[in-house]
C-alpha cells in the first residue's frame, strides 16, 4: 500500500493600512499692547577722574510689547536730584549724577548731555565783555569735561529770563581768565525758540560753539541754565520741545520685538567733589 504524505503551507496575509489625517484650526489673539524694556536696569562708573569721561556703556531698548512704538526720547532727573546750587559744597550728594551723564542714538556722530545744570556764578568774573547780551544779568562757567566756557543771560520784559526779550551767549573758547576767552557770543547763532511759565528755550546752532546742537533752557529767575538734546517732555512745567534742536533718540516706529542701541558716559567735568554723587534715574519714553 503505498503511503502519500501531504504538506500543507500556511501563508499568513496582512491586510494593507490605510493613511488617515484630520487637521485642527488654530487661532491665536495677541492683546495690543505697549512696553519697552531698556537693558541693563543699572550703569555704574566708579573712580573717575575729574576732567575726563568715564568711558562708553550701552543700552538697548526694546520694543517688549505688542504695539509698534515710536516718538522715542529719554530724559534724566538732573532737575530733581539737583534742586539747589550746589557750589561751594564739599558734599557730592548736592551734585546729581545726572549732570555728567551724556548720550548718544545710532545716527548722531556725537554725545550729548543728557541733563546738566549749570548754576549762576553768583561773584563777578573779571576780565568779561558781556557784549552778547543787552542786559546781563547772570553768568557762569559751562563745564564740559577738563574745559570751562564762560557764558552770561540777559533778562527779558519783566526782568525775567522766561519772557520775551531774554537772551542767552556762551564763550567760544576755553576760558584762560583773559578778555579775549570771557566774551560770549550770542545773536542768530543762539537762536530763542520761545518760553512758558518757567523756561527760555534756545537752540545753538553754530558749529563751533561748545554747546552745537544742544538745547539750553533758562530757568524764569536767571539762577540756572538746563542742558539737552533727548528731552522732549512737554508735560508741564517742561516744554522742552519748544527748543529747535531738541531731538528724538528714534522717531520712526520700532516693532515689537525689535531693539535700538544707545551709547552712554560719564563726562565728569572739573571742580566735582570725591565720592558717589546723588543718584539719578534715566527714564526712555516711547509712544504708541
Amino acid at each position: 500500500m503505498a503511503t502519500f504524505v501531504l504538506f500543507a503551507q500556511l501563508l499568513s496575509i496582512t491586510p494593507a493600512l490605510a493613511d488617515a489625517n484630520d487637521t485642527v484650526t488654530i487661532d491665536v489673539n495677541v492683546t495690543e499692547a505697549a512696553a519697552i524694556v531698556v537693558l541693563p536696569d543699572t550703569l555704574n562708573w566708579t573712580s573717575v577722574a575729574t576732567g575726563t569721561p568715564g568711558g562708553v556703556k550701552y543700552l538697548t531698548v526694546k520694543n517688549a510689547g505688542s504695539l509698534n512704538v515710536s516718538e522715542i526720547y529719554a530724559y534724566i532727573d538732573t532737575l530733581t536730584t539737583e534742586n539747589a546750587r550746589p557750589y561751594g559744597s564739599g558734599d557730592p550728594k548736592d551734585f546729581s549724577a545726572g549732570g555728567v551723564i551724556t548720550l548718544r542714538n545710532e545716527t548722531d556722530t556725537k554725545h550729548y548731555f543728557a541733563g546738566r545744570i549749570e548754576w549762576n556764578w553768583t561773584q563777578d568774573i573779571s576780565n568779561h565783555n558781556w557784549g552778547g547780551v543787552t542786559d546781563p544779568v547772570a553768568w557762569g562757567y559751562f563745564r564740559n569735561t577738563s574745559s570751562d566756557y564762560v557764558w552770561v543771560l540777559g533778562n527779558g520784559t519783566d526782568g525775567l529770563c522766561n519772557e520775551t526779550g531774554s537772551q542767552f551767549a556762551l564763550e567760544y573758547d576755553v576760558d584762560l581768565g583773559t578778555p579775549a576767552t570771557r566774551q560770549p557770543i550770542g545773536g542768530g547763532s543762539y537762536l530763542r525758540n520761545g518760553g512758558d511759565a518757567n523756561w527760555s528755550y534756545f537752540s545753538i546752532n553754530d558749529a563751533s560753539s561748545p554747546l552745537y546742537g544742544h538745547c539750553v533752557a533758562a530757568w524764569w529767575d536767571c539762577t540756572k541754565i538746563y542742558i539737552y538734546h533727548y528731552d522732549m517732555r512737554t508735560t508741564a512745567p517742561y516744554d522742552f520741545d519748544t527748543c529747535n534742536n531738541a531731538a528724538y533718540l528714534q522717531q520712526a516706529n520700532l516693532t515689537s520685538g525689535d531693539t535700538i542701541t544707545l551709547e552712554a558716559d560719564a563726562w565728569v567735568s572739573l571742580g566735582y567733589p570725591a565720592g558717589f554723587l546723588n543718584q539719578t534715574t534715566l527714564t526712555v519714553y516711547a509712544s504708541s
